[in-house]
């Protein structure tokens, strides 16, 4: 009962908690991130919608996915507020309810730190992509820092109650998946605390037969 108070709350309270970092930068590296989107696209924990504005016309079609159904109810508010046409739906990373090879494109920002499992988030978001197709990524990582990285594993409140592990080696996930890493940069998250001050972003492909 507990948990689920706190879960609307945080879903509630998501876009005010991280307006420092989308004001401090942020918001540049959605955008710049998110312009290279193109055909039919999957965001996967779309969260409160935050990145709706940074897609680009050559996004045809919008399909946001998004498992809590708390921030599913913000992000259908943001979605009618902004007259959208994006598709909001409550799924998980590891089953997506979509065919085989249907998106050129997948996001993910801030996701892949809270699936259940890396290694089958990667495989379904692979199975999904077209032959050719990207995913852009910006992820929460490991840090490189012993101290940061000894307070990660540690996995304090409230990331483990909102299901972030900060602490993820997740550029050697993406490396050994079925996708091929093309471009990666390293980086900090503006005005965030030291545990999820590490981020990488950058995009792979599903590699073509």
């Amino acid at each position: 009962m507990w948990r689920e108070l706190f879960q609307r709350y945080y879903a509630f309270r998501f876009d005010s908690m991280i307006a420092g970092a989308e004001r401090g930068g942020l918001s540049d590296y959605r955008h710049d991130l998110l312009c290279g989107a193109t055909g039919l696209t999957i965001e996967i924990g779309a969260a409160t919608g935050l990145n709706i504005r940074h897609f680009p016309r050559s996004v045809s079609r919008l399909l946001m996915v998004e498992p809590d159904r708390h921030m599913l109810r913000q992000l259908r508010g943001r979605i009618a507020r902004v007259s959208s046409e994006a598709r909001p739906l409550r799924a998980v990373a590891e089953h997506l309810p979509f065919p085989d090879a249907v998106a050129d494109t997948v996001a993910v920002i801030f996701t892949l730190c809270t699936v259940s499992d890396q290694k089958a988030a990667l495989r379904e978001i692979a199975r999904v992509l077209v032959p050719g197709g990207r995913l852009l990524f910006l992820e929460h990582v490991r840090s490189a820092d012993p101290d940061v990285e000894a307070a990660q594993d540690k996995i304090p409140f409230p990331y483990s109650h909102i299901g972030c592990h900060p602490n993820r080696d997740t550029l050697a996930e993406i490396r050994s998946s079925p996708l091929r890493l093309e471009e990666w940069q390293e980086g900090e998250v503006p005005c965030a605390p030291d545990l999820e001050r590490p981020m990488i972003v950058g995009m792979a492909k599903k590699p073509r037969p």
